[in-house]
C-alpha cells in the first residue's frame, strides 16, 4: 500500500501537501483550543486525562494528521510511581489514522472517535489515552486507550537521553503499511508503534 507518513499534528482543515511539517506552536494552540472546547470530551477517556492544552506538539503530512497533548502533572516523579497502577501521560489525537496492533489495524468499534468542528466543518477524530505502568516483567509500558479499559495496544518503553522543549513530543518514520510513530516523554523514555490509514489496510 501506500506509505503513509504520521506525525503528531491535528489538521481539520487540510493545507496544501507537505511533508512533515512540524505546526508552529500558535497554529498548534488554534487546533488545540479546538479540542478543548468541549471539556467533559476532552476528559472522557478510559482512564482519566487532564491534558494540557497550552502545550500541544503537531506536525502533518498531507491530510494524515494527530496531536499530542501532554499531562498536566506530567513529571519524573509521577513516572517513578508507576507500577501495577496505570500513570497517564497524555492524549494522542488522529486524523484519517489509527494504531496497528499484531499486524492488524485496530478495529474502529474499538477506537474513541470524536467529531469536532472548525469553521464550520465537521472532521472525526480518534481519541488515544496515553499511560505508562509497569508490566508484568516489572518492565516499564505505554499504554494505547481506545474507548475501552482495556488497552489497545502496549509498546515497550525504553529509556532515552534527549533534549526535547515539550514534555511530550513525536517523531516519524515512513513504513510500506504506515509510520513508525516514537513518542517520547520528557526526555528520558520513549516508545514506538505503528499507525496506518484503516480505509487503506
Amino acid at each position: 500500500m501506500k506509505a503513509i507518513l504520521i506525525t503528531a499534528a491535528l489538521l481539520i482543515t487540510v493545507g496544501p501537501a507537505l511533508s512533515q511539517e512540524r505546526l508552529s506552536r500558535q497554529e498548534a494552540l488554534k487546533y488545540a483550543f479546538v479540542l478543548s472546547a468541549d471539556l467533559k470530551r476532552l476528559q472522557g477517556t478510559p482512564i482519566p486525562t487532564d491534558p494540557d492544552v497550552k502545550r500541544p506538539v503537531g506536525v502533518r503530512d498531507e491530510d494524515y494528521a494527530g496531536m499530542v497533548l501532554p499531562e498536566t502533572k506530567l513529571s519524573q516523579d509521577a513516572l517513578a510511581k508507576a507500577d501495577k497502577e496505570v500513570v497517564p501521560v497524555g492524549q494522542l489525537w488522529l486524523h484519517r489514522l489509527a494504531p496497528l496492533g499484531a499486524s492488524a489495524v485496530v478495529p474502529e468499534t474499538k477506537l474513541l472517535r470524536v467529531t469536532v468542528n472548525h469553521e464550520g466543518n465537521d472532521a472525526t477524530l480518534v481519541l488515544c489515552a496515553l499511560g505508562v505502568r509497569q508490566s508484568a516483567e516489572g518492565k516499564l509500558e505505554l499504554l494505547v486507550y481506545g474507548k475501552e479499559k482495556e488497552p489497545v495496544l502496549r509498546a515497550a518503553l525504553k529509556p532515552a537521553s534527549i533534549a526535547q522543549d515539550n514534555p511530550l513530543e513525536l517523531a516519524a518514520e515512513r513504513r510500506d503499511d504506515g509510520g513508525l510513530l516514537t513518542l517520547r516523554i520528557l526526555g528520558k523514555y520513549e516508545a514506538s508503534f505503528m499507525v496506518t490509514d484503516p480505509e487503506r489496510y
